[in-house]
């Protein structure tokens, strides 16, 4: 133990197997670092008990140990889902023999694969903060299947080319049907018609196939408060779409709203925060009797994790590591997104030169430099980071705060917090 405090300065911290080996000792500075650690290894850790030792115990110290307690939570869970997954895509083209709906469903099965898993885990830890079973999985199984249904439309909506590493649907489709035999005019149009239509109708069927899955699987008072809770969020996440879709056109077309950076918090709270974390552990904590005065005070601690969530996004969208992120930091500046940074940056004196790029279909890596050093020099970045530190925060003290939570799963909903915290991607 003196040989491995001997490496350590005041802040640092030893992740090292429970017997300490200074061969195998790894020193890290934060949260940060020890996420991309676990990110690189997390496929080695069966088997290894991993300890934790700092010279000084500090809060940083202690984010990590929360962090890690979850992703391994995280790790186990999702291991659970993915094989649910696997079996219920197998099962999906039992029911048909025709040809085309085969297809379709094939199609679907592909995109229904490979998902994170994140939300999913949330409704298993928001159930089992309360009850100790995996009552949960069918209902987590059914909002990632409400997930692959809403990305499918996305993915109309923004022309989007790939998704969780595969062609998206609408790309699929022109593919197999590449080549007509039958040749006219009118058959590249009416092919991308197509594609986008079948890929819609995807979308509309996943939604009754997660429906399906809860009404096959609660009964009574759950299936009543579950579905009710579900179809609520549901309904946020589209009508955070739909802001989510006008905003770009209206602000390109029609001029500046005063208020863009209501309308921008407003996506953030309902497409982003309900979909992704406040509606996710509340639907488990509702599965696990938890009653409706309890619910809204998780609502409240949850809602700013949500929001800063979105900010940490429109961050990495622009600043982060494209391999990292797996998509163009450019697309939020061609698409003309209507973020945070933007809503700062339109009302300072740099809008004009910032109009004269964002927006631009054809960007030049000088383009998304330039746009980086407008959001630099008019505080939009610093003023997104502030925010998204204050609403972190904030979030933590919150479920710091809760009381009907016991300490060991409210340590695992920190560790989602940390984790949320220091991603970049």
């Amino acid at each position: 133990m003196e040989e491995v405090e001997n490496l350590l300065k005041e802040n640092d911290l030893v992740i090292s197997p429970d017997n300490y080996d200074n061969s195998r000792v790894i020193v890290l500075k934060n949260s940060s670092e020890f996420l991309k650690w676990f990110n690189e290894n997390k496929n080695n850790l069966k088997g290894k008990r991993i300890g934790f030792y700092s010279k000084e115990f500090s809060k940083d110290f202690e984010k990590v140990k929360v962090m890690n307690d979850f992703l391994n939570y995280y790790l186990k869970v999702k291991k659970q889902y993915s094989m649910r997954m696997d079996e219920y895509n197998e099962s999906l083209t039992l029911d048909s023999n025709n040809r085309f709906i085969c297809e379709a469903l094939e199609l679907f099965k592909t995109s229904n694969s490979g998902g994170k898993f994140l939300r999913a885990t949330l409704i298993a830890l928001g159930y089992q903060c309360f009850k100790d079973d995996d009552k949960f999985l069918p209902l987590g199984m059914a909002f990632e299947i409400f997930q692959t249904s809403i990305l499918i439309h996305d993915d109309i909506i923004d022309k989007a080319d790939r998704r969780r590493g595969v062609p998206t649907i609408p790309v699929r489709y022109r593919n197999i049907y590449s080549e007509p035999k039958k040749k006219k005019n009118s058959f590249l149009d009416k092919q991308k018609q197509t594609a986008d239509s079948m890929a819609l109708c995807l979308g509309d069927l996943g939604f009754y196939l997660s429906n399906k899955i809860i009404v096959q699987n609660y009964k009574g008072d759950d299936l009543s408060r579950v579905l009710d809770y579900y179809t609520d969020v549901v309904i946020k996440t589209c009508h955070g779409e739909m802001i989510d879709v006008i905003l770009p056109f209206f602000a390109e077309f029609y001029g500046d709203d005063d208020n863009l950076e209501d309308h921008v918090m407003e996506i953030y709270k309902l497409k982003t925060a309900w979909y992704s974390v406040v509606g996710p552990f509340c639907l488990g904590a509702i599965l696990g009797g938890l009653d409706e005065e309890k619910i809204s005070v998780l609502e409240d601690a949850l809602m700013n994790l949500g929001i800063a969530f979105q900010i940490k996004d429109d961050l990495l969208g622009i600043y982060g590591d494209e391999k990292a992120i797996g998509k163009s930091i450019s697309s939020d500046i061609s698409e003309f997104k209507q973020t945070i940074l933007y809503a700062y940056a339109i009302n300072t004196e740099y809008k004009d030169e910032l109009l004269k790029i964002y927006g631009k279909s054809d960007l030049q890596k000088e383009d998304v430099l330039k746009v980086q050093d407008i959001f630099d020099r008019c505080g939009a970045k610093d003023y997104a980071n502030a925010k998204m530190d204050e609403m972190f925060k904030t979030s933590f003290e919150r479920i710091l705060n809760i009381n009907f939570i016991d300490s060991d799963k409210k340590k695992l909903l920190l560790g989602f917090a940390e984790y949320l915290r220091v991603r970049n991607k």
